[in-house]
């Protein structure tokens, strides 16, 4: 149970290693890349961009105990805000219609919402 996400988040080639190295000091690259289940797609826009996703991750941010999967991005996005916000793009949409949450200026990755209107299953 509980509340699930589906997230979207594009790492633009130039800081694939500052990535790296901060998962390294966070000591949850194991994790990020197996436990967890994220996708990762190594080659996005097919220019080594990197691209995670999941579509039914519990995306809590005042559980960093409990979900340091989400901690370590969250903490990835502050860094990158600071110093290179259009280097990333991160989107995720919750269960509720208006929970939508979008960070990042890297506009090129053409990561964003879309609403549509679906008639059955």
């Amino acid at each position: 149970m509980g509340y699930r996400s589906e997230i979207a988040i594009a790492i633009h080639k130039d800081v694939i290693g500052e990535f790296l190295t901060f998962l390294k000091t966070t000591e949850i690259m194991h994790e990020i890349f197996g436990k967890y289940g994220f996708t990762l797609d190594r080659d996005f826009q097919s220019k080594g961009h990197w691209l995670f996703t999941e579509s039914q991750i519990k995306w809590y941010t005042d559980l960093p105990d409990d979900y340091p999967e989400v901690d370590v991005f969250e903490k990835f996005f502050s860094l990158m805000d600071e110093e290179q916000e259009g280097k990333y793009r991160f989107v995720r949409i919750g269960e509720e219609n208006e929970d939508i949450e979008e960070r990042g200026g890297w506009y090129d990755s053409d990561l964003h919402v879309r609403r549509t209107i679906v008639v059955g299953w």
